[in-house]
């Protein structure tokens, strides 16, 4: 039962921050780039390249977290890369995009880690399924607010500022929780 254990929450936490600021990040970048004066087509373009640079992250992540006795290296390397990432889109969202488009991807590569992590947290086939659906059943209505909450932000303040600050927590609260998924150990030990 995951959802009594702080394991299964840390998943699901991680699982829900993640994918919040995946889906903003999909629903809104481009946007952000219209607004920076890229073109429709460049801004649509850098948005793209975001999901084709993450696709090597995402078959090389699962590999590399199975390999490592704590995922606490890759947990913080995606958050500086994400991190470093939303800071570069307030400071200077124009001149370097294509380098804040890579950070982003790999950043993104939280995604792949979660999942691989939802497999190697559990003991048996069934600690699996029972965390899986649990991680994402409560993840994906943590994720659903995003691109709400930073479309309700844009508005409300006209720019971007106050949405990546809150993409920027999103991912304090998703690394607090990736240290604690990050040490070994399984669902089924949790009581």
């Amino acid at each position: 039962r995951p959802a009594r254990t702080r394991l299964g929450w840390a998943m699901a936490v991680y699982f829900g921050a993640q994918s919040l600021s995946g889906y903003a990040i999909m629903g809104w970048l481009a946007q952000l780039f219209r607004d920076a004066g890229y073109s429709a087509e460049a801004a649509g373009l850098l948005l793209a390249g975001v999901t084709a640079l993450g696709v090597p992250v995402a078959l090389v992540m699962p590999t590399l977290a199975g390999r490592l006795r704590t995922l606490r290296p890759l947990v913080l390397a995606l958050t500086a890369f994400s991190t470093a990432a939303y800071l570069g889109l307030a400071v200077a969202p124009h001149g370097p995009a294509p380098f804040w488009v890579l950070l982003l991807a790999v950043g993104q590569g939280a995604f792949p880690l979660i999942l691989t992590a939802i497999g190697l947290r559990a003991r048996t086939a069934e600690g699996t399924v029972a965390l899986s659906a649990f991680a994402q059943s409560t993840g994906y209505v943590i994720a659903a607010l995003g691109p709400l909450l930073v479309g309700i932000l844009y508005e409300a303040t006209g720019g971007w500022t106050a949405p990546l600050g809150f993409l920027l927590g999103a991912l304090a609260v998703q690394t607090a929780a990736g240290m604690v998924i990050a040490r070994p150990r399984h669902i089924e030990d949790e009581r």
